[in-house]
């Protein structure tokens, strides 16, 4: 059942054309229910006797009234003419000793009308119609007898049926209003969402009922509300980290400008003793600086992990051979870490391939990949470096087990958002992975094209 109405309900000209559908059919069934009363009453014993009989009694005693008010003598036919086009259910004609006067069937607006019954046709339609009733009527020249044939059951049947109708057409109507209307208040209730969303309150979840397009657009206007939500939370991480790293460096490079201007200081004013004294002071000085140009190389790569346009122009890259390049890169990172125990395990690919890339950020890409392995990879097992190409891109993927603590703090925490802005530069990506303790980091870059 629910898949039928999943299926009924994906699209709203579906579920328009089957709630006018169902509604005409309710509709119908209706007016059938009611025809099939209609024709009973109209062959009840009650419609023949009672109703009609109560209806042409009603009608004769209208008819005298009319009469004595208009003192109508039997022979003013166009005055009686009147009165029988106000009730055309009542046929009758009007006799006096065997005479007829007025017959309702002839339109006496014609003065050469000659369609009165003879004498002898009023006594035979006499004859052949028992049902006709006879009454005595008091006109102002005299009494006439007045026999009458009535159709009130038909006129009966006819109210009916009109009502009936008329109340089919209305519910076909009100069962289309009503499921319009649920549609419509649907629609009323996302915008009033929206309006909720555009006055800033996120936390506002767009109720999604039914699968046509109508709850596409509440999942995907809730899809979208998701998506804010994370994009102001990671620019609000941006904006503490921000903060956080002017204030740490602003902090870190306080301490060592100030050591670096006090044993400047001294050195300008000579205030030393020995050559002994002035190579230390020397070598604070510079070991300093070598302070300062890390910290300033940090705050680079914070900045640029933020850059809003981060493609680099063509004319800033340049043609590699990309295993020579990057086998050169390595060999000249991994010293350091093998000393420390690290082991490398290096795939080199089958065929040779060329990059066109900045030598610049390349290098500070691999500066941060092997520092993120020297701060967080367990020296223990092997480091697995691999070279992958394809048609459009060469791939280094780097593979470690993570250690249970790290050794070193990420004093920023950006060093993979860096490498993924610096690949991008590159016109390359980045791809992190972490599964079963292992850590993945995929380096995509595109293959210049021979």
């Amino acid at each position: 059942m629910n898949k039928i109405k999943k299926l009924t309900s994906k699209s709203l000209y579906i579920e328009l054309w089957l709630s006018i559908g169902f509604a005409i059919l309710t509709g119908v069934i209706f007016y059938l229910l009611a025809q099939q009363i209609n024709e009973s009453i109209y062959a009840s014993s009650w419609s023949s006797k009672e109703y009609a009989k109560k209806r042409l009694d009603e009608t004769i005693e209208d008819f005298q009234e009319y009469t004595i008010e208009n003192d109508v003598h039997a022979d003013d036919t166009l005055v009686i003419q009147v009165w029988s086009k106000q009730n055309p259910y009542v046929y009758f004609y009007i006799e006096k000793d065997g005479k007829q006067t007025y017959d309702s069937l002839v339109d006496y607006s014609f003065p050469d009308s000659d369609s009165m019954m003879t004498d002898d046709e009023l006594a035979e339609s006499y004859e052949h119609n028992p049902y006709a009733k006879v009454y005595k009527i008091n006109f102002s020249d005299g009494e006439y007898t007045m026999h009458v044939f009535e159709d009130f059951q038909y006129d009966l049947y006819n109210k009916i049926h009109i009502i009936n109708l008329f109340i089919a057409a209305i519910i076909i109507i009100t069962i289309i209003t009503i499921l319009v209307r649920k549609k419509i208040h649907y629609i009323k209730e996302v915008t009033s969402g929206i309006n909720i969303l555009e006055g800033g309150d996120l936390n506002y979840e767009i109720p999604v009922k039914g699968y046509d397009e109508i709850a596409h657009v509440a999942e995907s206007l809730n899809s979208m509300r998701v998506a804010v939500i994370q994009q102001m939370e990671n620019e609000k991480k941006a904006l503490q980290a921000n903060n956080s790293l002017v204030t740490a460096l602003s902090h870190d490079l306080r301490t060592p400008l100030t050591t670096q201007m006090g044993y400047l200081e001294i050195l300008k004013e000579h205030h030393y003793n020995s050559q002994e004294e002035l190579d230390k002071y020397l070598n604070t000085a510079l070991t300093t600086c070598h302070q300062i140009k890390e910290m300033s190389d940090r705050l680079f790569e914070y900045f640029l992990a933020f850059e809003p346009n981060p493609k680099r122009a063509d004319d800033a890259l340049d043609e590699y051979d990309g295993m020579e390049f990057f086998m050169q890169i390595i060999s000249e990172l991994t010293p350091p870490l093998m000393e420390q125990g690290f082991r490398f395990n290096i795939a080199e690919p089958y065929e040779s391939f060329t990059i066109k890339v900045n030598a610049d950020d390349i290098l500070r890409i691999f500066n941060n990949v092997f520092t993120n392995i020297d701060k967080y990879a367990d020296e223990t097992t092997p480091v697995e470096i691999s070279f992958i190409k394809d048609k459009d891109y060469a791939k280094v993927t780097f593979t470690n087990i993570i250690r249970n603590e790290p050794r070193k703090n990420e004093s920023a925490k950006i060093g993979l958002i860096s490498i993924s802005s610096l690949m991008k530069r590159q016109g390359g990506s980045s791809l992190t992975r972490t599964s079963n303790n292992k850590f993945t980091l995929e380096l995509k870059f595109p293959v210049a094209l021979s």
